[in-house]
């Protein structure tokens, strides 16, 4: 019977402090890559809707490693949905972007150095095909040579991007963070 209380006590926590850390925010359609590099986010290339993807996102930053799990979705208007997962299936964070609305996020549980607009972009950057990435890029440029991309500009290179059949690793070397996104079986 000790176990069961234990359990009930732990599970009503969990539920108070998901929706204690519940909040909703909006942002602008530009998320600044770095001060003078920006990517526009309002748009999503048409040839991406009706598509979704389930991933395992291995994110490191300095000496700090979270495993994430990630669905989204972009439906048949252009709409995006992302949603946050810890690998137990509680839900981080969800991201909700109309084509040319807003974001809209909701926190579920607080985690550290996890910005769902950055994920975004970086799954922009990953994903969508290099000619329109590069008309929503303002201060640099993109290019794609076999299995590589590369974000530079006059100063250098700051985002590598190497793709290879199981996994895509991002490496932002401005922000010294890497997120390696792993394909879900389905």
């Amino acid at each position: 019977m000790s176990k069961l209380i234990k359990c009930a006590v732990c599970i009503v926590f969990i539920f108070t402090v998901l929706s204690a850390c519940t909040s909703f925010t909006a942002s602008k359609d530009r998320v600044y890559l770095s001060p003078n590099i920006q990517l526009n986010i309002n748009s999503v290339p048409a040839k991406m809707f009706g598509q979704s993807w389930q991933h395992v996102l291995y994110i490191t930053n300095q000496q700090n490693t979270h495993t994430v799990f990630a669905q989204l979705a972009i439906n048949g208007s252009g709409s995006i949905k992302l949603l946050l997962m810890t690998v137990q299936g509680f839900p981080i964070m969800e991201l909700e972007k109309p084509l040319n609305g807003p974001v809209k996020t909701r926190k579920m549980l607080a985690v550290e150095g996890i910005d769902p607009h950055y994920i975004l972009a970086d799954i922009a950057l990953i994903h969508w095909p290099v000619a329109f990435l590069q008309k929503q890029l303002e201060g640099a440029l993109i290019e794609q040579v076999d299995s590589n991309r590369e974000v530079f500009n006059d100063e250098g290179t700051f985002i590598t991007i190497d793709y290879s059949d199981d996994s895509t690793t991002l490496n932002n070397i401005l922000h010294q963070y890497q997120i390696t996104f792993k394909k879900v079986e389905q």
